[in-house]
């Protein structure tokens, strides 16, 4: 933590969706396999495990730069990284109605597991009466996927990468939910599960980064000194009530 860190009351903290909030059920692959066994084509779930993991650069489009933040620019992004995967797996190109089913079921609810910490943890965030939002490298229909799931309300704002035209870890997806928050970098806090695109990210423009790691992928030596990780949200709150005045914590 940095000196300003460590001087300054948290304000906001910002978390991630993906592996932080709530996962595909049972797992990505196994949603992408619906649609394929849908349209006669038989994939191992393992390799594309690895071919999606490959295609996808933490979690994202792979955007070092801005891009249009468009719905349009969000589906011709998604098509293009997962036709990369499938070519990657020796798989024949599938026509654009694949993917168009594929955003299909990425919107089911039934699709998606929100870990059983989530909601006491956001409810314990609002009690200390900060703001909160989230901050992902997402396709466009995240705000609708969240109202779907009833969690949008849960959130102050929300920063999909597509629709603010920018990823992380670059520094301005952050810039704008700062802007968004109405805090310094010194008064937030970012949690997720990627190092590059969370921890470097949040890193980069001076917010406090906590590592979730859910599936105990990362070992010590893998973690920038001084980060916090924990393994559920629950372990966020004291990290927060150190940041916060002893009335504000309840201590």
């Amino acid at each position: 933590m940095s000196d300003a860190q460590s001087t300054a009351s948290l304000r906001a903290v910002f978390l991630d969706i993906g592996d932080t909030v709530m996962r595909p059920n049972p797992s990505w692959e196994h949603v992408y396999a619906i649609a394929f066994e849908e349209y006669g084509v038989k994939v191992e779930v393992e390799a594309l495990y690895a071919a999606l993991r490959r295609a996808y650069h933490h979690g994202g489009y792979g955007f070092e730069a801005g891009f249009e933040p468009t719905q349009e620019t969000s589906f011709a992004r998604t098509m293009q990284i997962d036709s990369a995967a499938l070519a990657d797996l020796g798989l024949e190109p599938m026509p654009e109605s694949f993917f168009r089913r594929l955003s299909e079921l990425f919107m089911l609810t039934a699709n998606w597991h929100i870990f059983p910490d989530v909601s006491p943890a956001l409810a314990a965030l609002r009690e200390r009466g900060l703001v909160v939002g989230a901050v992902s490298n997402w396709v466009w229909q995240l705000p609708e996927l969240l109202h779907a799931l009833e969690l949008v309300k849960e959130f102050d704002f929300i920063a999909a990468s597509s629709r603010v035209g920018f990823e992380k870890p670059h520094p301005e997806i952050f810039r704008w939910a700062l802007e968004q928050a109405k805090v310094s970098p010194a008064e937030a806090i970012h949690v997720g599960d990627h190092l590059d695109a969370d921890v470097g990210g949040a890193q980069g423009v001076g917010i406090q980064p906590v590592l979730i790691d859910r599936r105990e992928r990362f070992m010590p030596a893998d973690v920038p000194e001084g980060v916090p990780v924990i393994r559920t949200l629950t372990e966020l709150i004291p990290i927060v009530d150190a940041r916060l005045p002893a009335t504000v914590a309840g201590r």
